[in-house]
């Protein structure tokens, strides 16, 4: 056997690298700890149209440890309806007079390694109307778990980015 492959330093060396490699981005790429959430002001409905998107991993492993569940969500249809009710319940918008905005769950799909929740409402009052967001999807289990709004309306795009602690933050209103 060659004497530098049993030598302390080298082996040392070695090891460091072996270690070093087991903490790179590439060994965590599925740890991402983001969501998106889009938001569309759909005039010719008359609603406001919210699109979650989820990490099927992140949504997987959130749904093992917040809900009963213990399904797969790339096979499991109810378990992609219970992750969508457990979504729905940490989503809100809220008017400035307090008024919670009845938010509809319509559904979710699988689409590639992501899951998408739909969810949708009336635009409030105008479409000028100011509102607060509340987004804790995630948050609860996930630790360093950032969640992304976009509000869209025409060509403004508004951007809100949630993390543990965060509360509620406050869009004020699209502009004709």
């Amino acid at each position: 056997m060659n004497r530098l492959a049993n030598s302390t330093p080298l082996r040392t060396l070695l090891l460091t690298a072996v270690f070093a490699s087991l903490d790179s981005p590439l060994s965590f790429a599925h740890e991402q700890k983001t969501a998106l959430t889009d938001l569309f002001y759909n005039e010719r409905s008359g609603n406001l149209e919210i699109a979650h998107r989820f990490r099927l991993h992140d949504a997987e492993h959130t749904l093992h440890k917040a809900t009963d569940s213990r399904g797969d969500l790339s096979l499991s249809e109810e378990a992609r309806k219970a992750f969508a009710r457990y979504a729905a319940e940490r989503f809100e918008l809220t008017l400035e007079n307090n008024k919670q905005l009845p938010l509809t769950l319509v559904g979710q799909e699988l689409e590639g390694g992501y899951l998408w929740v739909y969810q949708e409402t009336p635009i409030p009052e105008s479409v000028g109307t100011s509102f607060f967001i509340q987004n804790t999807i995630l948050l609860d289990v996930v630790k360093g778990q950032v969640n992304t709004v976009n509000i869209r309306y025409r060509s403004q795009v508004s951007t809100f980015v949630f993390q543990a602690g965060t509360g509620r933050k406050l869009f004020e209103g699209a502009r004709p």
